[in-house]
């Protein structure tokens, strides 16, 4: 089954809703493209998560520390400053599961089910993309800085 654009647009809408309900920020998005899994990326974290059913894939919400350090400051949480990286980490899985919960909702008759998720971090990190399929990059902008939701179905 080829990706279609029900299933970009599922996961376009629902992270920008999502961003509204839990931040009260309006995410601009920009055009989808085809990200090249080869090459560098900028960014510092991804939440990830695996998605199973009638098609099969992965999401990644890609993001830099800054603006994750933002969301977690505009989610009125509140932690130790040792703690704060962990709880950022956190909100982005969170978030992640959020998004993709929403979509896959939106998406039932796919009859998808969603893995929990799991964040990667550091500079040029590597994601595992499925092979010989198309990741979709769904690029945003916020008043705090970009990100993107990448999302891969066999």
């Amino acid at each position: 089954m080829a990706m279609d654009a029900k299933i970009i647009n599922a996961f376009l809408s629902e992270g920008v809703k999502t961003f509204q309900d839990m931040f009260n920020l309006s995410p601009e998005s920009k055009e989808p493209h085809l990200l090249d899994i080869h090459a560098g990326h900028p960014w510092e974290i991804s939440g990830l998560l695996g998605v199973t059913g009638n098609i099969k894939g992965i999401v990644a919400f890609r993001l830099h520390k800054i603006l994750a350090h933002k969301m977690l400051e505009l989610s009125g949480l509140e932690c130790k400053p040792n703690d704060y990286e962990d709880m950022a980490i956190g909100l982005v899985s969170e978030f992640t599961n959020i998004i993709s919960g929403h979509a896959v909702t939106v998406l039932s008759e796919y009859d998808l089910d969603i893995s929990p998720p799991f964040c990667v971090m550091g500079h040029n990190h590597m994601i595992s993309w499925p092979r010989n399929f198309p990741v979709i990059a769904i690029p945003f902008i916020t008043k705090y800085g970009p990100f993107e939701v990448d999302v891969c179905f066999k």
